[in-house]
């Protein structure tokens, strides 16, 4: 096993390495953990039971909607009725929290997987200069691909939203 993991970390690094030299490295090493990051959502996205979280968030909005009803119209018999679901209704939200918590999980284990792999093939290379108020300070792939990891999730969750919206308004 040990052989089989040093000779993938070898050829990763030769196949990885001649990205990260010369002028476009700090491109090359983003694109790098823009790509791991978006295999790592396709990860949580396998991991989560999809169609349970629809249907769970679908009863809860509909419980909260008929809830906000019988409030607005100050209908006690009809508030009643609503606050027996509850305990159902909290069942589907914990029930919610647990197919999320998986996802994380998931995505996180297999976060810190290409992580070892990528320092162990690549993490000391130099990619980037940082100009800092006393020079410039050199940045290692490890270092580069943590800081983009930062904002690979809010960057793709917006592109994720925009390519929704897209598709939303050509079905429509």
């Amino acid at each position: 096993m040990d052989q089989t993991y040093s000779a993938f970390v070898g050829q990763l690094r030769c196949a990885i390495s001649a990205l990260l030299q010369g002028r476009l490295s700090a491109v090359a090493a983003t694109l790098i953990a823009y790509a791991v990051f978006v295999a790592l959502r396709a990860v949580g996205y396998l991991a989560m039971d999809r169609e349970r979280v629809r249907r769970a968030e679908a009863e809860i909005r509909q419980w909260e909607e008929r809830r906000r009803k019988a409030v607005e119209a100050r209908d006690a018999k009809l508030y009643e009725r609503v606050l027996r679901e509850k305990s159902r209704v909290d069942r589907l939200k914990r029930e919610l929290e647990i197919e999320r918590l998986k996802a994380s999980t998931a995505t996180l284990l297999m976060w810190l997987l290409c992580f070892k792999v990528l320092w162990d093939a690549v993490g000391n290379v130099p990619v980037a200069e940082v100009p800092l108020p006393w020079g410039y300070a050199r940045v290692s792939f490890a270092a580069w691909f943590v800081a983009n990891s930062f904002w690979a999730g809010a960057l793709l969750d917006r592109v994720a939203l925009a390519i929704r919206a897209l598709g939303k308004r050509r079905t429509s």
